[in-house]
């Protein structure tokens, strides 16, 4: 008798569910105390079916962390616009951007403390990097547009990764500051700052 086959929403489906579970223990124990068979049995499978989605426990916190930088929603919500009016756009993707971030704020403080007592120079090509560098990318093609418009001027990678800048710290760091408000007003007076040093 064969084996019955998986279907692809199955397949996806442990897969979200390894990612869950990753996180929750991630969250909590870091890298190091992130163990595959901690995460396997959270998750509700057997560690040979998490080596075969992942491969190895470094690929696996990778993917985790580029499953939470909300890649796909941003994705959509920059298509979405027209460029007609960059105001508008930058402040509802500022909105959407501060949601995936305040979603993942504990995630983004372990992943940062452990970055920094790292030995050698950053690493920016590791996987754990690849969500945000997608972000960062796909921002930066929204501004080339509207600097090739003459609407906005300035060096588009740049600018993308000053606008998320400001973003992250009102998230990450907020507390230096005299915990900043995260509500709407407050993403807007960000973008309206951004947007007086740019904007033609």
């Amino acid at each position: 008798m064969l084996a019955p086959q998986r279907t692809h929403a199955g397949v996806e489906e442990t897969r979200a569910r390894i990612l869950a579970a990753t996180r929750e223990i991630f969250e909590r124990n870091g890298t190091r105390g992130t163990t595959t068979r901690e995460v396997a049995e959270r998750a509700g499978v057997n560690e040979a079916t998490l080596f075969r989605h992942f491969g190895s426990k470094a690929a696996l916190i990778g993917a985790m962390r580029e499953d939470s930088c909300g890649i796909e929603a941003i994705r959509t919500l920059l298509g979405s616009f027209d460029g007609a009016d960059i105001s508008s756009d930058i402040k509802t993707l500022g909105q959407a951007a501060v949601r995936v971030m305040a979603g993942q704020r504990e995630l983004m403080c372990i992943a940062l403390a452990e970055d920094a007592i790292e030995r050698g120079p950053a690493d920016f090509e590791a996987p754990e990097w690849r969500g945000p560098r997608q972000v960062i990318g796909l921002l930066t093609d929204y501004f080339a547009e509207r600097v090739r418009e003459g609407r906005m001027a300035g060096d588009p990678p740049f600018l993308a990764r000053i606008f998320m800048g400001m973003l992250f710290q009102l998230v990450v760091a907020r507390k230096l500051w005299g915990n900043d408000p995260i509500d709407n007003g407050t993403i807007d007076a960000i973008v309206d700052v951004f947007l007086n040093g740019v904007q033609r």
